[in-house]
């Protein structure tokens, strides 16, 4: 007559049998994640076209501001609303890069107590050539614009600060009586775009 298995041996058998399965399905789960083409986050992005040449856009008011936005292909650098920064002018055109047009668009302001500063946007982004010269490294480190560390430069009377991003090269330019205050300034910075409806 055989002889009964042991109840502890009988129920050890289940689990392992249950831990078995339990494997067995991770595994299929794990080939299956494997299997599907993952994408590259290390892949270049593609670069950004040079431009045909297209028509100035001078404005003189604020207001104006989404006429120049409208101009360039990128979002353009300017200072929000309620910073207490006062707008002077701005310019939108096209300068000779590579096999076409690279374009610039350079906004003047001022602070209330009338110092000015510039911001330019440029694309495409890697049109570092179009930096103005005359500049050295400063030993201290700008201030991260748009997620973007930036570097800074100064000449005898001003300081630059510029940020490629994937949408463009974001450059302000401030007189060094500002120095003390760029980091403050550069959190009153945005990128604004035109909304298509």
């Amino acid at each position: 007559m055989p002889r009964r298995m042991p109840r502890f041996l009988s129920v050890l058998l289940k689990i392992l049998g249950t831990l078995v399965t339990v494997a067995a399905l991770a595994f299929a789960s794990f080939s299956l994640i494997l299997a599907q083409p993952q994408p590259d986050k290390d892949a270049p992005a593609e670069p950004q076209p040079v431009l045909t040449a297209s028509p100035a856009v001078n404005i003189q008011y604020e207001t104006e501001l989404k006429t120049l936005v409208e101009s360039f292909p990128a979002p353009v650098m300017s200072f929000m609303s309620g910073s207490g920064m006062n707008f002077v002018s701005g310019t939108c055109g096209d300068t000779a890069f590579e096999d076409g047009f690279a374009r610039v668009a350079t906004l003047y302001w001022q602070t209330a107590d009338g110092e000015p500063l510039i911001l330019q946007s440029i694309y495409p982004a890697r049109a570092l050539s179009l930096l103005g010269s005359g500049y050295h490294f400063s030993n201290i480190a700008g201030p991260t614009l748009f997620t973007a560390s930036s570097v800074r430069m100064e000449n005898a009377d001003t300081v630059r600060l510029h940020a490629a991003t994937d949408t463009g090269l974001y450059v302000m330019i401030v007189p060094k009586s500002l120095s003390s205050r760029i980091s403050a300034l550069s959190r009153s910075l945005q990128l604004f775009t035109v909304r298509a409806d």
